[in-house]
């Protein structure tokens, strides 16, 4: 769970020159949300997920681009996918070798939430963060 707080604090930090902490408690996976997939093969197989709503999509859009965006605008859906994927990176460059040894995918965005989502993966961490007071989760499976 540290790796995966520092990727996230370093992203903000860096990127969007924004403080980011974790939360305490369960990841809620409410309907409307906006989830970006990074997988990862080789040496680690697994995933990253990380969600928002609309609404914290639309704010983390704005941080990243500089630029105000409306939570339908197709924009959003590239920072998130983005993001995660700069987390993802953080993640495995923390790896110690051989696990670090693997390849990450570009980022799969939807606006169809997490529902019916399955791990499909044997190991599981979930995380919620704040920025700013908007909360956003993100999942590592492997």
């Amino acid at each position: 769970m540290t790796r995966l707080d520092a990727a996230v604090s370093e992203v903000f930090e860096t990127m969007l020159e924004r403080s980011c902490d974790p939360m305490e408690g369960e990841v809620d996976t409410v309907e409307g949300r906006i989830v970006a997939r990074i997988q990862f093969t080789g040496a680690v197989d697994g995933e990253c997920l990380l969600y928002a709503s609309q609404a914290t999509a639309s704010v983390t859009a704005e941080a990243l681009l500089g630029t105000p965006s409306e939570p339908h605008d197709p924009m959003v859906d590239d920072a998130i996918g983005e993001l995660c994927n700069m987390i993802a990176g953080g993640w495995k460059s923390k790896l110690a070798s051989p696990d670090s040894n693997c390849n990450i995918s570009t980022p799969a965005v939807t606006r169809e939430g997490l529902e019916g989502y399955q791990a499909k993966f044997g190991t599981k961490f979930s995380r919620n963060y704040s920025f700013q007071g908007n909360v956003f989760g993100v999942v590592l499976a492997f």
